[in-house]
């Protein structure tokens, strides 16, 4: 089903980097966010789904850059995860949780 309402998705690092970083943004008001507009996708596809989980990961990227390697890696997982959640598509969690087990294979190896 393609969405009729104007959706937009939004990541905020402010939620999602821990420890001193967030406390600096927050100070200065400067709290990083990316908008993530998906209405011309048709999330009952799966391609629909796997296109808005290319942009959700796209975003998170931009909006964790800049801390070290560790906390960028934290706050990808979290961004994506809340997204994901947020958006509420059983295709797009499908997408996500394929994504993350590819991810833990590569980590076996």
């Amino acid at each position: 089903m393609k969405t009729t309402a104007r959706f937009v998705l939004t990541l905020s690092s402010l939620m999602l980097l821990a420890g001193p970083a967030a406390h600096a943004a927050n100070r200065v008001g400067e709290v990083p966010t990316k908008t993530v507009h998906f209405q011309d996708l048709d999330l009952s596809t799966t391609q629909g789904a796997q296109a808005l989980y290319d942009r959700i990961t796209g975003a998170a990227r931009q909006v964790c850059a800049g801390v070290d390697l560790e906390a960028s890696r934290a706050c990808r997982a979290r961004a994506i995860e809340g997204a994901v959640k947020d958006v509420g598509s059983s295709l797009l969690s499908a997408a996500h949780r394929s994504a993350a087990d590819r991810v833990e294979e590569l980590a076996l190896r």
